[in-house]
Parts: structure tokens; C-alpha cells; sequence
């Protein structure tokens, strides 16, 4: 009882100093004072004596089952329910280790997909301005003053961020049949958008400042697009929308798709509006001396918008914040796979530690028969990695299930795959193998002198 009590102190002093991290981590707010809750209080009440009187029952009983005579002589020996209740203790921790681990390793491995696959433009020293209100009128203003520094490769703008998702309106698109409606996701765009992010032209052109019209004739769709109108020669396709915003445009160009909504859904059908003043502006940089050309964006910036804070964001972080669920996962997962991991060895070191006393004697029979060193770690360790074996067994088509089931939520995921499981298992057995180790080590240089001595 005594020791329950303390560790119920030790754990609450650990949820005292680890709550606030784990919240800034996992981007909750659970509140410390739920604790005072008559409910809380009455179930770490009933925790405390169960955990206390089960834990000092048992061995209770156990021990009253012994006569003195045999208890002074030293010849309690186990019984074989405890020892396979033991067994499987050490089974069950190291199944959850195993399944951890594994989760873990999937969580990273997707996140990784994700980020190295191509998103289809340069996200390299670009970084982002926002525009708003009266501000967006002086934005030919500040490309100008811009283009003046030669480390400034592009100055563009879009009316919605890379990656952030973009509008989508019914328009008529000229199809094999006549004239058809069609939801579109659609972004406005100045004429060196395209440039300024390295999309590539798959198929006629690019906009063009030095034809006007663009902003009305000429509209670019990406590949989707062009593979969902069915069309085998896009060029010249008509595309109109009416209403509020008329267009009544052809198509001047395909280019490559690229992510405009993001990793975590699928490309869709996009087409791109040229207009010279949008509010996000992007800026592609040489990558020579950086430091210096931002110190010239924030001067030019602040002779314009002498009122605004300059405020400026690279559009990889940008593009890559979306990927901060799946990191604070990845860190919540290997946090918790530790903790998995270390109590499945305190309870695997305590097994050693006891099958090692038990063993005592028949270690030092096989020493005088000539056992060498090796041959008694192997002997321990042996027992203890058929353990773990069937731990990894029972875990590793449990967690296959499981971590299938949790990509089928992307659009764009990675395969599990036998190495990456073959990784997890070779893990656990090299963490088995030095947990026992030790344990093991004592035991073959032990003097079979003194291992025999009682006999």
C-alpha cells in the first residue's frame, strides 16, 4: 500500500511539471484541475487500495503456503503457474512495444512520403507577402521597386496561397458535345506566376505581359483538367463563366499539375485567371546574399506601406505547416513508444533478475562440466527471445491492420512494407538482447565454487 501511495505522488508530481508540454505538443488545453473531481479523487481512491491489497495478497498467500523448515532450508522453488503467468506478462508488454514501435515508424515514414513528393513547383527561397485593403492597389508600386535588386529573381502574385486550396465556380467549358457546365477550382494569377515557381508548360504558353488581352481571352488548366474534359487538343478550348465576373476566354496553355490544395487531398481540375493585382505576393530570391536583399525588401516596403509591419514568410514552411498534425503524432507516438518500451524492459530485467537466482546452481553445474561463457548468456538469453518472438508475432499482423487502415486516409500514402516491419522486429530483439544481457553476463562469470557452495 505504502508503495502505491507513493508512486499515485510521484505521478502526479510528473503530470504537475509534463501537462504544459504535452498541451503545447498535442495542442490541447487539459486543465490540471480536473484532478479535484469527486470522480477522479474516488477512482485513484479505489486505484490505491486494489493495486495496494492485490499487490501485497498475493504474495501473502504465496509465502504462507511454505513451512518454515523448508522456507530456512532455501528450497522454495517456483511453481509453474506462476512462471507462465510470468511468460506471458513479458509477452503482452513487448506486444505493445512492438505494435508502438511500429506505428511509430509508419507515422514517420509517411510523413516523409509526403514531403518528398513532388508537389510540382519550387518552393526554394520564395518567400511570401501579404497584401490587404488599400495596400493591394500600390502592388505594381512594389514590384517595380523590387525588380530593382538583381538577388530578386521574381515578383508575382496570386489572389490565394500555394497549398492553401483555392476558389471553385461553375463554369461552361467547351466539350465533344457543345458547351458544358463544370465545377472548376480555379486561382488568379499575375503573368510571371508560373515562372516564378518553376511550373512547367506542357503544352502551348505561358502568359504574356506584352499581350493584354490575356486578361480576358486566355485562361491555363493543368493536366487534370485537360484529362477530365476528355480533350486531345486543349489549345484554343473555349471556357466562359457569367455572371459577376465575365469570362469568355480560350485556353492559351497546360501546364504540369502542381498541389495547389495541399498534400492531404487529391489534384483537381485547375485553371488559372491572369490578373496583374492580386493580394499574396511571391518573391523568388537567388539565394545569394539573402540576409542583405531582405534587408532591401523591408526598406522598399516600409518607404511604401510606411503603416504596415513587414512581415514575410518563406512559402516552404508556409506550404509545410500543413504537415504539423502528422509531426505533433509523430512525436506523441515515440513519446509513448518509449515509455512502452522501458516498462516492457523494467519487467523483462525483473524476469532475468529472477530466472538467474533460480538458476544459480544449474549455472554452476554446467561451469564444472566446462560451459563456457558464451554458452551460458545464450542459454539465459534464449529464453527470453522466444518470449519477445511471439510478442513480435502476435504484433506485427495487429499492427499491419491498424496502420492500413489509418493510410487509407491519404490520398497520397506509403506501403508498411516487410523491411520496415523486418526493422521494428531486429529493434526489439537488439533491445531484449541488452536488457538480459547484463543479467545474463553476471551469471556466466559467476565462481561455480560459489554457486554450489549450499549444496
Amino acid at each position: 500500500m505504502v508503495f502505491t501511495l507513493i508512486s499515485l505522488i510521484i505521478s502526479i508530481i510528473l503530470i504537475l511539471i509534463l501537462l504544459p508540454k504535452f498541451n503545447l505538443l498535442a495542442g490541447k488545453s487539459f486543465n490540471f484541475h480536473v484532478i479535484y473531481s469527486p470522480a477522479v479523487l474516488l477512482s485513484l481512491l479505489a486505484v490505491i487500495l486494489i493495486v495496494g491489497i492485490l499487490g501485497g495478497t498475493y504474495p501473502a498467500f504465496f509465502l504462507s503456503r511454505f513451512s518454515p523448515v523448508t522456507v530456512l532450508k532455501g528450497e522454495i522453488t517456483q511453481g509453474s503457474a506462476g512462471s507462465l503467468f510470468r511468460k506471458i506478462l513479458v509477452v503482452i508488454q513487448f506486444t505493445v512495444s512492438v505494435i508502438m514501435i511500429i506505428c511509430t515508424m509508419v507515422v514517420f515514414r509517411q510523413l516523409k512520403y509526403l514531403k518528398s513528393t513532388d508537389q510540382g513547383f519550387d518552393q526554394k527561397n520564395v518567400i511570401s507577402l501579404e497584401l490587404n485593403g488599400p495596400m493591394i492597389r500600390k502592388y505594381p508600386v512594389l514590384k517595380q521597386v523590387l525588380h530593382e535588386n538583381q538577388n530578386i529573381k521574381y515578383v508575382t502574385s496570386t489572389n490565394t496561397s500555394v497549398g492553401e486550396g483555392s476558389g471553385k465556380v461553375i463554369f461552361s467549358v467547351e466539350t465533344d458535345q457543345g458547351m458544358s457546365n463544370r465545377g472548376v477550382n480555379f486561382a488568379v494569377v499575375d503573368y510571371d506566376f508560373i515562372d516564378a515557381l518553376g511550373i512547367k508548360i506542357l503544352k502551348g504558353r505561358n502568359f504574356q505581359l506584352d499581350m493584354p488581352s490575356d486578361t480576358l481571352t486566355g485562361v491555363v488548366v493543368n493536366e487534370t483538367f485537360v484529362k477530365r474534359m476528355g480533350w486531345s487538343e486543349p489549345i484554343g478550348k473555349k471556357v466562359e463563366i457569367y455572371g459577376g465576373n465575365f469570362i469568355k476566354a480560350r485556353v492559351i496553355g497546360v501546364m504540369h499539375d502542381y498541389h495547389q490544395t495541399g498534400m492531404y487531398n487529391g489534384i483537381e481540375s485547375l485553371l488559372l485567371i491572369y490578373r496583374p493585382i492580386n493580394n499574396v505576393v511571391y518573391l523568388k530570391l537567388s539565394g545569394t546574399d539573402t540576409q542583405q536583399t531582405l534587408g532591401f525588401i523591408e526598406k522598399k516596403w516600409k518607404e511604401i506601406f510606411p503603416d504596415q509591419p513587414f512581415v514575410y514568410t518563406y512559402l516552404s514552411d508556409r506550404f509545410n505547416h500543413q504537415f504539423e498534425a502528422d509531426e505533433k503524432r509523430g512525436l506523441i507516438f515515440t513519446m509513448f513508444t518509449i515509455l512502452a518500451i522501458l516498462i516492457a524492459c523494467l519487467g523483462l530485467f525483473g524476469l532475468a533478475s529472477y530466472m538467474v537466482e533460480q538458476r544459480t546452481k544449474e549455472i554452476g553445474i554446467r561451469k564444472v562440466f566446462g560451459a563456457n561463457e558464451n554458452t551460458i548468456l545464450a542459454l539465459i538469453s534464449k529464453d527470453f527471445l522466444i518470449l519477445v518472438a511471439i510478442g513480435i508475432v502476435i504484433a506485427v499482423p495487429v499492427a499491419y491492420y491498424f496502420m492500413s487502415n489509418w493510410l487509407e486516409k491519404y490520398v497520397y500514402r506509403t506501403n508498411i512494407g516487410i523491411p520496415l516491419l523486418l526493422t521494428a522486429a531486429l529493434l526489439t530483439i537488439f533491445i531484449t538482447f541488452v536488457t538480459v544481457s547484463y543479467k545474463a553476463y553476471q551469471a556466466a562469470i559467476m565462481n561455480p565454487a560459489k554457486a554450489l557452495k549450499a549444496e
